[in-house]
């Protein structure tokens, strides 16, 4: 998964749109800011989340936001503390315990991790990329039944989400069940094409299926 945690970065980016959409009266300095993470300006975003949180510190997506735009730029502590502080807002907002377990995610702290995702999927056990994180996990971990089992769920979740089928195509390619490795790397293929940069990467592995005993 070297491309796991930018992946995990990205979902949680698109995660963040519904929230701030529910402005309150910081309408103008949320918004501003939601529209500079959707340009990757995180700078901007901080400064008008900033703005938000001293007009009005209660609102929790301020600081949600802000926790994000920290992550991006690999600003852990702070982004730790935001997320943290969404959640003292507001207890069951999945997003933030989502956006912990990456900062854990990236340090390595897989135990952490899984517990935040765990946090966030027992709260919210719709949204298809907790269970492809929770898969990430399990994979890393080399507890490929468990992989199997929450890729297969944010699939079942969302048929849509490609990266799914990679991670569960992986799983299987590792423990040689290469028929449904085929299938779901050309399931990937078709959703995503090359959106992830992993097409070449994916038409390796395919061949390697096709022809397990012809790898080296």
């Amino acid at each position: 998964m070297k491309k796991g945690f930018n992946l995990l970065i990205v979902i949680l980016i698109l995660l963040i749109s519904p929230a701030f959409y529910v402005f309150s009266q910081d309408e103008g300095y949320v918004k501003t800011a939601n529209n500079a993470m959707v340009n990757k300006d995180y700078a901007k975003a901080i400064e008008y989340y900033n703005k938000a949180i001293e007009h009005q510190a209660t609102f929790a997506p301020s600081f949600y936001g802000r926790g994000l735009a920290n992550l991006n730029l690999d600003k852990q502590t702070e982004a730790m503390a935001d997320f943290t502080k969404a959640i003292e807002l507001k207890a069951d907002y999945h997003q933030a315990f989502f956006g912990r377990g990456l900062i854990y995610y990236k340090q390595g702290d897989m135990v952490k991790a899984k517990s935040e995702f765990s946090s966030a999927v027992s709260i919210d056990n719709k949204t298809s990329n907790y269970y492809y994180a929770l898969g990430n996990i399990a994979y890393l971990n080399k507890n490929l039944d468990e992989a199997l089992v929450n890729y297969s769920k944010a699939i079942e979740l969302d048929p849509q989400n490609g990266i799914a089928y990679y991670g569960r195509a992986i799983t299987h390619k590792v423990s040689s069940r290469f028929e449904p490795a085929i299938k779901d790397f050309e399931a990937y293929l078709k959703l995503n094409g090359d959106k992830d940069g992993l097409q070449n990467e994916v038409n390796r592995m395919l061949g390697e299926s096709r022809n397990p005993r012809k790898k080296k």
